[in-house]
């Protein structure tokens, strides 16, 4: 048996074990359940064992899967280790990060403040896009980390971070409920803009669109001019507008999702900036 496994592969096993279910850990991956699946069989095909015993319910861990689970999480915590023995050599070096645009103005600066501050000669070179773009210049080799909507990545993510987001509207705003909602959209959509649209269906309520925007500042310009209802992450709220969670027999506001991608075996610098903005969540 010759059997070799990259991190990522094991952090998969990792997820189906947690789990209990491939579709559970596709999910958590941003993976298809056949991709998973297919990747699980590969590494039994190559230890000759079964890892799972497999039910209508999900996937339970076998006796040889229970050794494998132990080995697996032995080899991420002492591929961590090194890693932060690496880092405390001083890093040197540029980073290409590209940010979901309202990330680049809400959460994200804190955090990028404290790594230069802990590693000031490290060069940040920042731009911040629509997911879409921030997806293809990624791809083109343009950006070593990028923190943008799953949605838009074939890519399982480093990790996770994700914000509850909130309705808002110009305190200004006057809405005639006999009328349809007039909603402030972003023109190129994303998977929390998706479920938005979706929820005010599910709740029943008649929406128009009030406003079609290309960029965060016309998103708050719209909004503050009175244009209709939208959301945003709460920091992102302007003094002249206001939170209207639970108006309008409104639904819960959507939760962002967004994925830390890295290039492939990324480097400690990329790393240590990575385990920064995962802090955020």
């Amino acid at each position: 048996m010759d059997a070799s496994y990259d991190l990522r592969l094991l952090r998969m096993f990792i997820a189906v074990a947690e789990t209990g279910a491939l579709s559970k850990a596709a999910d958590r991956l941003a993976r298809t359940q056949a991709a998973v699946s297919m990747q699980l069989q590969r590494i039994e095909k190559e230890l000759d064992r079964e890892l799972f015993t497999r039910s209508s319910r999900g996937v339970s861990l076998t006796e040889a899967g229970e050794a494998f689970l132990t080995y697996a999480r032995r080899v991420i915590a002492l591929t961590e280790d090194m890693q932060r023995g690496l880092l405390e050599k001083k890093l040197v070096g540029r980073i290409r990060l590209g940010l979901f645009e309202d990330l680049a103005v809400t959460r994200l600066p804190g955090a990028i403040a404290q790594f230069r501050q802990k590693h000031p000669s490290v060069d940040i070179e920042l731009s911040s896009s629509n997911s879409a773009q921030l997806a293809r210049s990624f791809h083109e080799g343009q950006t070593d980390i990028v923190v943008a909507d799953p949605a838009r990545f074939a890519l399982p993510p480093l990790s996770f971070i994700s914000y509850q987001l909130v309705w808002c509207a110009s305190r200004l705003l006057d809405v005639d409920e006999k009328n349809p909602l007039p909603v402030v959209l972003f023109e190129t959509s994303c998977s929390w803009q998706d479920r938005m649209i979706a929820s005010l269906a599910e709740a029943g309520i008649a929406w128009t669109v009030g406003c079609r925007v290309k960029s965060l500042p016309a998103m708050l310009t719209a909004l503050r001019g009175g244009l209709g209802v939208g959301v945003l992450f709460s920091e992102a709220v302007p003094s002249d507008c206001q939170t209207i969670n639970g108006r309008y027999n409104l639904p819960i506001a959507p939760i962002a999702e967004f994925g830390i991608y890295t290039v492939d075996a990324p480097s400690p610098l990329i790393s240590e900036l990575a385990k920064a903005l995962e802090t955020l969540s």
